[in-house]
């Protein structure tokens, strides 16, 4: 309890301390969970997500799903064959641990494949916020305004500071469709002596 209390103390003490340098000028906020559903850059890399990769996730969840099966009903075989005292056949045993083995793989490649979905996902968005930072910085500068900070860091905000559909006219404008090929990792220096 006593460590929460200091901890709330110093939070308290930094707050108190942050006030004064927004209450000198003005906030004005972006809503980036509106920015990341709206704008047209988010619902174009969602389309390319889905374009690209429904049918793989398809594929290999099916893949998984058939081999999760054939390895349950090969265990189910076992147990229905087991007669106490008796060790089930070799041939059950191994034909199962291949099946599980099989289901393993299709569900490591059915894991590999939404992390890379994951992955094409962020790049995304870190594209769009990229490009949104030149135009609030652009917006900052025109309402004279001394910040602008995304809407969720805020306890509260006055409406009148939320300037979102201008970022989201403006990002529209200049950068509607992000690419969802990651960039190449730089591959190591290969020759001689090396």
């Amino acid at each position: 309890m006593k460590t929460f209390l200091k901890l709330s103390a110093a939070a308290a003490l930094l707050a108190a301390t942050a006030a004064p340098a927004f209450a000198a000028g003005s906030v004005l906020t972006v809503d980036f969970n509106r920015v990341f559903n709206e704008s047209a850059a988010a619902k174009s890399g969602n389309t390319q997500l889905h374009a690209k990769y429904d049918t793989q996730l398809q594929q290999r969840n099916t893949a998984f799903t058939t081999a999760a099966q054939s390895y349950q009903t090969q265990v189910n075989a076992i147990r229905a064959a087991a007669k106490p005292g008796v060790q089930p056949a070799q041939a059950a045993v191994t034909a199962a641990n291949q099946a599980g083995e099989r289901a393993q793989a299709a569900q490591d490649a059915l894991n590999q494949l939404d992390q890379e979905v994951q992955t094409v996902g962020r790049f995304v968005q870190s594209q769009i916020v990229d490009k949104v930072g030149p135009i609030a910085e652009q917006i900052r500068v025109e309402r004279k305004a001394d910040v602008v900070v995304p809407k969720g860091s805020v306890l509260a905000s006055d409406p009148a500071g939320d300037v979102t559909a201008l970022v989201l006219q403006r990002l529209d404008a200049s950068f509607p469709n992000p690419s969802i090929t990651l960039p190449q990792q730089a591959a190591p220096a290969t020759g001689p002596g090396r």
